[in-house]
């Protein structure tokens, strides 16, 4: 049996759970709702946040409401405090990774994930922040602090809290899970820029600079699952 048939059913689940939500989501009958619908008295004030989670199918769908995660909104109080913030962990209990700033806090997930919805695959950000061989991010203000191919995902307070995870961060198209293919785990036409290739600067595959031996083209997490921090089996 070859090693993809053996996968082929891990594919298809993970697969079929990223793509299961959308504006033609089954509570709406097929038909694209109004962020009011989806969010209700939270799409009011949050216009634009309701408007990309309803077209992006919202934190894993569209049928989970805001108070899922924020359980201490009061309608009407728009002062600091007015919303919690849970940890990822609370939820996603199985999940560790090898770029843990801070163990079960608000932005252990938040490096690579986006809990508002994401264009991209299982809410994975659309600008990553790059972690140097010490692990640690580069600072910035605005996109002229980065390279001419990145961006800036610069901590934004809100209330004194940080809402996006800061650093400069490569720009990220994940819409397959094919492996080594373009918008997938290892560029096929661009090496360096796959979501797993651009952190990587001490690996022997796939590094962010385009070099690195060869390896194989398959997608990479049932040999390097996510509970286990991305280790090979």
């Amino acid at each position: 049996m070859s090693v993809l048939r053996r996968f082929l059913p891990v594919l298809l689940g993970v697969a079929l759970a990223a793509g299961a939500c959308g504006t033609g989501a089954p509570q709406f009958d097929g038909d694209a709702p109004t962020p009011e619908e989806v969010y209700g008295s939270c799409a009011f004030c949050h216009v634009g946040l309701a408007a990309a989670m309803t077209a992006n199918g919202g934190h894993g769908t569209l049928s989970l409401p805001c108070e899922a995660c924020h359980e201490n909104l009061e309608p009407g109080f728009a002062q600091c405090g007015h919303r919690d913030i849970p940890l990822c962990a609370d939820c996603h209990t199985a999940q560790i990774t090898h770029h843990d700033p801070g163990v079960a806090t608000t932005r252990q997930c938040t490096i690579c994930h986006t809990p508002h919805g994401s264009p991209n695959l299982l809410l994975v950000r659309t600008g990553l922040p790059l972690s140097n061989p010490d692990n640690t991010t580069t600072p910035c203000s605005n996109d002229s602090d980065c390279t001419s191919i990145q961006l800036c995902a610069s901590t934004d307070p809100t209330c004194g809290l940080a809402v996006r995870t800061g650093g400069c961060a490569a720009p990220i198209t994940f819409t397959n899970l094919e492996g080594r293919a373009d918008g997938s785990f290892a560029s096929a036409t661009d090496p360096g820029t796959g979501l797993c290739e651009v952190c990587h600067t001490t690996t022997l595959y796939y590094r962010s600079d385009g070099t690195g031996e060869p390896h194989f083209g398959l997608p990479c997490f049932p040999c390097h699952p996510h509970p286990r921090g991305f280790l090979p089996n």
